[in-house]
């Protein structure tokens, strides 16, 4: 087997039964972040059992062969770390947090759960109606209800992308164990998944560990399991809701993770809506008052991107913040962005970019998030050097390509009267 460095102190290398491994060596660490990747979530479910990737996220705490539900919690306990789960649109990710020498623990306990889960028919019924509740409770949310209401006619003819992650009461309480357990074999497999870990750790002996505890994959490959790239669907769209606040959203098709128009992208948005210095909250929210939240950001999948602006309003300014964000969009386009306002825009992104990178999990879900999406591993240093190259003459060029109004999708959800 070849270990390959990735960058200083950070390595990758890959076991015979495909699983990818990446390790980030940090020394002067005490603790350790281990994760496990599956290239599986919610665009992949079945159509008739949407939610179905979340649903099998809950249920392999249940128990596994060899470990019950009170059992794993103690094991991690008994090392002081903590262990969780994440179910987005592409990827299912399990993952802890534990003191250097509970490397071993969190790790057993992570492989165990995504390779060996029980599926007890009693545990799916219990689940079950927890994940039913977790539904409920979305559903009673209405910034989250008018999000799934903005997202279900975002993309051309239903792609599921417009589905939501937990899915529907209808298909959770139709999910049957043959179901359950087949979408599990089928994706929960070595070479369908990336070992991470960042910390305490050196590599070799991650190697190790991962050698005696991922078996060779127990089923053929599937050449069947494919994605359908989407389209955003150019439409304006109005949902009368009883709710409180009136949600707008505009959309924009953006760039896909690998893409390099990410970065002058990412620069864009930054002086649009991200954050106080912003244009949109400067406009909309300091010098008139009309949102609590207004922001926007850039959504990057493995095949396309998302470009979203999102404002929070009374009903009666609906009108006039629509007005103002188009205004927004037409000065970005129109006007060269002056120096000062440029910089300004480079600097906040760097500093959120070392920031975010100063814990062992988000450098290992960095790390993670890029080998799922099949995309360049940068390092910290190698990805603000990509941000400083960013030009004017490269955002004007980015703007040209995705800001757009012929195939901007508008949704407005709540009060129309």
């Amino acid at each position: 087997m070849v270990i390959e460095s990735l960058y200083p102190g950070a390595y990758q290398a890959k076991l015979e039964n495909g699983l990818r491994i990446l390790v980030d060596e940090v020394p002067q660490s005490r603790s350790v972040a281990v994760g496990i990747g599956i290239r599986v979530g919610s665009r992949d479910d079945p159509s008739h059992l949407s939610g179905l990737s979340h649903f099998i996220e809950h249920l392999v705490f249940k128990g596994t062969e060899t470990r019950d539900a009170i059992t794993i919690s103690q094991q991690i306990d008994s090392v002081g770390g903590h262990l969780n789960a994440a179910t987005g649109k592409e990827a299912t990710f399990f993952y802890a947090e534990t003191p250097a020498e509970g490397l071993e623990t969190a790790l057993g306990i992570l492989a165990d759960l995504v390779l060996h889960p029980r599926f007890a028919p009693g545990q799916i019924d219990l689940e079950r109606n927890v994940v039913l509740e977790e539904i409920r409770g979305h559903e009673d949310d209405p910034e989250e209800s008018a999000y799934d209401l903005f997202a279900a006619g975002l993309w051309r003819g239903g792609h599921p992308l417009s589905r939501s992650v937990l899915g529907t009461q209808e298909a959770i309480r139709g999910a049957r164990r043959e179901e359950i357990s087949a979408h599990h074999v089928r994706h929960y497999q070595p070479d369908n998944m990336v070992l991470v870990i960042c910390g305490a750790v050196k590599v070799e002996r991650v190697i190790e560990s991962a050698n005696q505890l991922f078996p060779k994959r127990t089923v053929a490959p599937d050449p069947g399991i494919t994605r359908a790239s989407p389209t955003c669907h150019p439409q304006r769209c109005e949902h009368d809701r009883p709710t409180g606040q009136a949600h707008v959203y505009f959309a924009l098709q953006g760039p896909p993770a690998h893409s390099e128009d990410r970065f002058p992208l990412e620069v864009a948005n930054s002086i649009l809506g991200d954050g106080p210095s912003s244009r949109l909250f400067r406009a909309i929210r300091e010098e008139r008052g009309l949102a609590y939240v207004v922001t926007s950001h850039l959504t990057c999948y493995s095949d396309v991107g998302l470009w979203l602006t999102y404002a929070g309003i009374a009903p009666k300014t609906t009108g006039a913040v629509i007005d103002l964000i188009r205004a927004e969009f037409a000065r970005l386009q129109r006007e060269s962005t002056p120096s000062p306002e440029f910089r300004l825009a480079k600097q906040k992104l760097r500093g959120h970019l070392i920031l975010g990178m100063e814990t062992n999990w988000n450098r290992a879900a960095h790390l993670g998030t890029a080998a799922i999406q099949k995309r360049e591993i940068l390092s910290p240093d190698q990805l603000l050097v990509r941000l400083d190259q960013v030009t004017r003459d490269d955002v004007r060029r980015v703007l040209d390509a995705y800001l757009r109004p012929e195939v901007m999708n508008l949704t407005i959800v709540g009060p129309t009267s």
